[in-house]
């Protein structure tokens, strides 16, 4: 497929490549019958929103390249502009027309029509017969098969811009011989993403000292590559600066633009998102569906800022699942702070809604980072803030939106931090604190839930919000999540017998549910705790099950046959789902902190926990409110039917030779 797109090209691309085509994407028709004749298209699709007269001209040089009869041409317009597009796109030798700015256009099925003709004009001949053809006048090209490395061959185009290699002793590796260490990686890099699915990638290298976009795709049989010298939409920024996945900045970039604004004397506001179910749609759905996901996002964010000047403004993928959109502001202005929180809220409503991928709807999960600097700033310093603020934005689920308080003495104690972090595990520093669960209607002990805290030999007891977001950035949550159920298990292990009739609740991360090893993990740190199963609780938070309810309810439903019982925990934050009840084998439901503390507000907040408790209850799940503070709040509760509570009311997290003695006392 090739497209033109003068002003919406990734956007289309994206929705193109989504329905598994290979695209071959340009925003401007420099060279552009060569481009063409490399793409080995079988359609061209043209787009003449907003360059109607260049667009025309296009068509035309496409629609008369003889020796490729039987090109479809699909042709986007608006005709609501130029009444008469339709026909002047006709004229200039389109094969289709769609009205793009029609809400029922559909692109997806004017592609298959267009694909259709082709089939009819060429005799129903296979695409394969068709990239022969073409790899017969091919420019510089070349393929190699992935089972018979003797299945290979190398434009003599290729061969004689590249007259130092030698194609006869190294047919499959002498291009690769060529390039340095770092672009050998770029290209390991993007050969990479198709051994992990995907059908198509590009890789910007040098080659004999020139710039080139390298096209590769995998056919199934064999790999193909071509190679692009007029490298088109990488103008805005170094070909070096671009993240291959998104078409974004990519960080060193971002950094470059960011410290070029500061030193210049301007102010800048910083956000960054993350997608915090990243990692549970790659195990979920695979690697290739979350560079999909993380791809779309990038387009939309491409989109959504289209209208900022690009000197006032900052796109980048900063790394992994995290992006950054930077902005110059005035600090000084009323609301300048509260502006970037808006934009971040816009951001994430925008941005990170749901996206359907192969027929199937992935649920995304975002948090933002905010931090603003001056001219006085450094880069590194404003995006390290930015950083620790979207940290504990994604541990907390109350808000999804964190503005960085963080001077530079603080980043520098977090960054010190990380490093302790591994040593505490060795040295048995992460303690366990107990919060009690108790029955709304008697009072009496039910349970406790097990929080982690960090004894820090110098700063003391650091709560759950910085020992995961140190842990996440250290790269130690996953070790850490085993260490803390572990520790949980042995000290309710250790409770005397008159306490035998306790639960005990532990928490679990999308990282656990994502882990194949979850199951194994959670039964084995029990049984070697030697603790009833039939006594645990494990709580998820619900955000944290979006994109992968499927997965989850097979991995709880294995838990659930050991005994154990599962609660959604935090239900209420904005993210509740009816599928969740549905289609989880639950037995508990925690009502957000958040609703807690309203219950005792307007009627509204009232119909809004009653109909909660209700709803659990004709699901026959039990209620367990969290955050109770006020005996008017459990009186509220109690006239509602929730049956448990926790919260400071009674008792907030304490040690566990604390908890015994609570327990004792209220027993």
């Amino acid at each position: 497929m090739f497209l033109l797109s003068f002003h919406d090209r990734d956007p289309l691309a994206a929705a193109i490549s989504g329905d598994g085509w290979r695209v071959s994407s340009a925003r401007r028709k420099d060279n552009l019958t060569g481009r063409f004749l490399s793409s080995h298209a079988l359609i061209a699709i043209v787009d003449l929103r907003g360059a109607a007269e260049d667009s025309l001209a296009a068509i035309t040089e496409i629609a008369g390249l003889g020796q490729h009869r039987g090109i479809a041409i699909l042709a986007l317009a608006d005709p609501s502009v130029q009444k008469n597009i339709a026909q002047l796109c006709y004229d200039a030798g389109a094969t289709h027309f769609l009205d793009i700015a029609n809400a029922h256009a559909d692109l997806h099925q004017a592609i298959n029509f267009a694909y259709r003709y082709v089939e009819n004009i060429r005799g129903g001949k296979e695409t394969t017969l068709y990239f022969n053809d073409l790899l017969a006048q091919a420019d510089e090209q070349w393929f190699f098969s992935k089972k018979d490395l003797k299945d290979n061959w190398v434009s003599e185009k290729l061969k004689s811009n590249l007259n130092s290699t030698d194609f006869d002793h190294y047919p499959v590796s002498g291009m690769y011989r060529q390039l340095s260490g770092h672009e050998r990686k770029r290209v390991r890099g993007a050969l990479g993403r198709l051994k992990s699915g995907s059908a198509q990638a590009a890789v910007p290298h040098l080659l004999n000292g020139e710039k080139i976009l390298h096209h590769l795709h995998d056919s199934g049989e064999r790999i193909y590559g071509r190679i692009e010298r007029n490298t088109d939409g990488l103008a805005d920024h170094s070909w070096s600066g671009q993240d291959l996945l998104s078409g974004l900045r990519n960080g060193s970039a971002a950094r470059s633009w960011m410290r070029n604004c500061l030193e210049q004397g301007n102010s800048l506001g910083l956000v960054i998102l993350g997608l915090k179910n990243i990692g549970t749609i790659n195990a979920a759905y695979g690697r290739a569906i979350g560079d999909e996901v993380m791809r779309r996002v990038g387009q939309r964010l491409i989109a959504e800022t289209t209208d900022h000047p690009p000197d006032d403004c900052m796109v980048a993928r900063l790394d992994g699942q995290n992006f950054g959109v930077a902005m110059t502001f005035d600090v000084s202005a009323e609301g300048g702070i509260q502006k970037c929180v808006n934009y971040a809220g816009l951001l994430l409503g925008d941005i990170f809604e749901s996206i359907t991928i192969e027929g199937r709807e992935i649920g995304l999960v975002a948090r933002a980072g905010i931090a603003v600097g001056e001219d006085s700033t450094d880069e590194s310093l404003l995006i390290r803030r930015a950083t620790l603020a979207l940290a504990e934005a994604m541990i907390s689920d109350a808000s999804p939106i964190k503005v960085s308080g963080s001077s530079e003495k603080n980043i520098l104690m977090e960054h010190q931090l990380e490093g302790d972090l591994a040593h505490a595990l060795e040295r048995g520093e992460i303690a366990i604190a107990l919060q009690p669960q108790i029955k709304v209607d008697t009072g009496q002990l039910a349970g406790a839930e097990a929080l982690a805290r960090w004894n820090h030999p110098k700063l003391g007891f650091l709560g759950a919000a910085t020992l995961f977001s140190v842990a996440e950035r250290a790269g130690l949550m996953e070790l850490l999540s085993i260490h803390i159920h572990k520790l949980a298990f042995a000290t309710a292990a250790e409770w005397p017998d008159s306490l035998s009739f306790l639960r005990l609740s532990v928490n679990i991360t999308a990282g656990d549910l994502a882990n194949t090893a979850f199951v194994q993990n959670i039964i084995q740190a029990i049984d070697e705790a030697g603790f009833d199963p039939g006594r645990t609780t494990l709580e998820i938070t619900e955000s944290e099950l979006i994109g992968d309810v499927r997965s989850a309810a097979q991995r709880l439903s294995a838990i659930r046959k050991k005994g154990l019982h599962i609660a959604i925990d935090d239900f209420g934050t904005g993210y509740s789902s009816l599928s969740y009840l549905k289609n989880l084998p639950l037995d508990y439901l925690k009502i957000d902190s958040g609703l807690t503390s309203d219950i005792g507000g307007s009627v509204k907040d009232q119909v809004v926990v009653k109909s909660i408790i209700d709803m659990a209850r004709s699901l026959d799940l039990s209620v367990i409110a969290e955050g109770v503070e006020t005996e008017a709040q459990l009186e509220m509760l109690a006239r509602q039917g929730c049956e448990y509570f926790q919260g400071f009311l009674r008792s907030g997290p304490i040690s566990p030779d604390e908890f015994e003695i609570f327990a004792l006392k209220s027993n």
